[in-house]
């Protein structure tokens, strides 16, 4: 097609559709309702994005979370505050292995903590009837604190399970020190990854953290 009609067809479109955008009396011109667009197009990239945006902003910050928090073999991770107590909550392989989880129960504020007894239990979607877990504080302290946003709603520990459940003022922090750190507990995943999906009894799970620390 020669240029000088190509540029003719182009000119008769426009001056169609500065007609039509007149008819509809919101734009005087055809200039006015290309700003218009445009800028409506980029609120509205602007808005899918913002999902985008803060996805990439929790990964980011459960990423550099999880190397700052020690762990037990029984999925449970603590960290220390600066106030000296110790926060815990439950890690990603709860929602993540055994299908979710749906109810969230601690002890009350006030109550003894102990490695030997629960201080509460975390019911997760694994089987018919849901399967409940002991939660055991890694330390022996007293609960100072429980996050009654988890309580009750626990579902979004499926969605971040790096949540805090409790804090606990203990009695020695330097039992800390027994836990597994970031790279010890991802070799302990690795290691159930490869097990049949059974059950691990507390000897297997001490054999299996000797193991890794060889």
């Amino acid at each position: 097609m020669p240029k000088a009609q190509n540029v003719k067809i182009k000119q008769e479109l426009l001056e169609e559709v500065e007609s039509e955008i007149k008819k509809e009396e919101k734009y005087g011109t055809l200039s006015e309702f290309v700003s218009d667009s445009i800028r409506l197009r980029l609120e509205s990239m602007a808005k899918e994005r913002v999902s985008e945006y803060l996805e990439r902003d929790t990964t980011s910050a459960v990423a550099q979370l999880q190397g700052q928090l020690l762990y037990t073999p029984t999925h449970v991770w603590a960290q220390l505050t600066s106030r000296g107590t110790i926060k815990l909550g439950v890690t990603h392989y709860f929602p993540s292995q055994l299908r979710g989880i749906v109810y969230v129960e601690t002890e009350k504020i006030g109550t003894e903590a102990s490695t030997e007894k629960p201080v509460g239990v975390v019911e997760t979607a694994a089987g018919w009837p849901f399967v409940i877990h002991d939660l055991y504080s890694p330390v022996k302290g007293k609960i100072v604190d429980v996050n009654k946003g988890v309580i009750d709603d626990p579902y979004t520990l499926n969605g971040n399970a790096y949540q805090w459940i409790m804090e606990i003022e203990p009695q020695n922090p330097e039992e800390l020190q027994r836990l597994l750190n970031h790279d010890e507990y991802g070799k302990l995943l690795l290691k159930l990854e490869e097990r049949p999906p059974i059950p691990v009894s507390e000897s297997e799970l001490s054999e299996l953290v000797a193991e890794i620390r060889r």
